[in-house]
């Protein structure tokens, strides 16, 4: 009977995910080791990116193609952090693909090239800039939600389903409203307890949920 509503929830959020042709998906974004742009799209795919907090957003090219299921959902550079003002504790982004013939590619190699031989500046500028933004967002939690559902059944069914396999019940509540029924997670408090919660959604493939920052 477990697996059965796992089915059903699994085909259902995978189906309602896959109504666009277009890649478009937020998430948080983690640091690139390597100064390469790394997406679950393939590798030299334009892609738009956007600051979900500000709203800056620019076109970049994929570098490399993420192998795995992983709780980022793109991989960049402290780079384009800085260009899109991206939050070090929250870095929840935007990414969409794009069409080549409508967007433009941010020369972001050369950028590189110009900025290595003050890598050491930029990185104790940026520890800087994180003290402050920290001062600023302690009071900012994760909240995971799953819906709109139409059925209140449907979304009962979640919830008992995630009641059984997050072990702190109190994170999961309910939001219901005629035929708008939503089930959410949270306050997670940072990126730590976000990942641990990712990989319990992802062993049970209920990872098709909006992320809000507050």
């Amino acid at each position: 009977m477990h697996k059965r509503i796992l089915f059903i929830f699994f085909f259902f959020i995978i189906s309602c995910s896959n109504k666009y042709q277009v890649y478009e998906k937020t998430g948080f974004a983690g640091v690139s080791k390597n100064n390469k742009i790394i997406s679950y799209l393939q590798k030299d795919s334009l892609i738009k990116i956007t600051n979900k907090n500000n709203k800056i957003s620019k076109v970049y090219k994929v570098d490399e193609q993420l192998k795995s299921t992983d709780s980022r959902i793109i991989y960049l550079p402290e780079i384009v952090y800085d260009e899109i003002s991206l939050n070090r504790e929250f870095p929840l982004v935007l990414v969409q693909s794009m069409r080549e013939n409508k967007s433009f590619i941010a020369k972001k190699a050369k950028t590189f090239d110009e900025e290595k031989k003050i890598n050491k500046k930029v990185k104790i500028e940026t520890i800087e800039v994180l003290k402050i933004d920290n001062e600023k967002v302690i009071t900012k939690k994760i909240f995971l939600d799953f819906g709109p559902f139409y059925y209140k059944t449907y979304s009962e069914t979640l919830f008992r389903l995630l009641s059984l396999n997050i072990k702190n019940k109190k994170l999961i509540y309910k939001d219901y409203a005629p035929k708008n029924h939503i089930i959410s997670i949270g306050p997670l408090k940072n990126l730590t307890e976000y990942d641990n919660i990712y990989l319990k959604l992802g062993k049970i493939g209920l990872i098709g949920f909006n992320i809000r920052v507050q």
